[in-house]
């Protein structure tokens, strides 16, 4: 059978179909760790709840354990009754994996009388399509791909973890959350929860924002603005007040970088007559007016130009304004 996408294996459990053995890989750990409390809910029931089989549940390290263990933990009795309940973490670390495969078969319905005797989650960074037993797994298991989030997809999973923690910001904000490097739901999650806290200390929101990322700082703001505007003047008298300041300068960076991409995409849209970048009217209205003074031979020269000047920056002891003033001069002509 094909990989499963996450939606697919929640679908299933709404519909009380869940697989004996499920290969859960991806960098995405939030996504795995959703998914495993979702299959577990729907085994186990609610840790919580009086009664519950938690007894049933074991967990394994996969690099300190053999398959032979694994197998003798999912056929065993289960002291709470019910199905035996495992999870192996870094299953990509498994030695001999291959007998594995006898616990393998299709899914089941929930409540049925042939009640799964085990459900196995295995958890693993990746799937080595160059082993035999990856190829075992895909057609007698459910694997489910938790990959990283496509940038086009950052906008719409930011909004849910925000409404899941019932928080509303600016657009501005967004786009900035956006642009985090590195780039992952936790992360995202820990900058909401920052956000959030922020929020109980000053109801107004003043200074909320601005802890998310200091990049939020009005002169960065400013500096945004001027420079993708190609506005020397302005754009040289405001890198002054950021360049010796890294806690400012590095974020605003990879902002500018984050621009840039969407950028190089939009003028590549205009170029092929398609419609691949989809942003929010006012992220998308804003750099529809940087557009306008820039074209795509540009914009791959700024990516490459940024990437020089994050190297500077870091691993350089060139004066950092002048490392910004030659970037600005660079590509600002009035």
């Amino acid at each position: 059978m094909p990989k499963i996408e996450p939606k697919s294996i929640q679908r299933d459990l709404d519909q009380g179909k869940i697989w004996p053995v499920y290969w859960i890989y991806g960098l995405e750990k939030m996504k795995s760790r959703e998914l495993t409390k979702r299959i577990r809910l729907a085994v186990l029931g609610d840790a919580n709840a009086p009664f519950s089989t938690g007894l049933s549940q074991e967990i394994f390290d996969g690099p300190e354990t053999d398959a032979f263990t694994i197998l003798d933990a999912a056929k065993s009795l289960s002291l709470g009754g019910g199905t035996n309940f495992i999870v192996i973490r870094d299953a990509h670390g498994l030695k001999n994996p291959e007998p594995l495969e006898e616990l393998m078969g299709a899914a089941s319905q929930a409540g049925a009388k042939n009640e799964l005797p085990w459900v196995c989650i295995f958890l693993s960074k990746d799937l080595d399509a160059r082993k035999k037993f990856s190829k075992v797994l895909v057609e007698k298991a459910a694997v489910v791909s938790c990959e990283e989030v496509a940038e086009g997809e950052r906008e719409a999973w930011i909004q849910y973890l925000a409404k899941r923690r019932g928080l509303e910001f600016s657009a501005d904000l967004l786009m900035q959350i956006s642009a985090l490097d590195p780039w992952t739901l936790d992360i995202v999650d820990q900058e909401l929860e920052k956000y959030s806290l922020s929020k109980l200390d000053d109801p107004q929101g003043h200074s909320a924002e601005v802890l998310l990322v200091s990049a939020a700082s009005t002169d960065s703001g400013q500096f945004m603005d001027a420079f993708f505007s190609r506005s020397l003047k302005l754009a040289l008298t405001l890198a002054e007040n950021f360049s010796d300041k890294p806690d400012e300068s590095l974020p605003l960076l990879g902002l500018l970088s984050w621009n840039v991409r969407q950028l190089v995409a939009m003028a590549a849209d205009q170029r092929d007559r398609t419609k691949t970048v989809k942003l929010n009217p006012y992220l998308g209205d804003r750099l529809a007016r940087y557009l306008v003074k820039w074209d795509l031979a540009d914009l791959k020269r700024l990516q490459s130009e940024l990437s020089q000047l994050d190297y500077g920056l870091k691993q350089t002891r060139l004066l950092p304004l002048g490392l910004w003033d030659s970037l600005i001069t660079g590509f600002c002509a009035t």
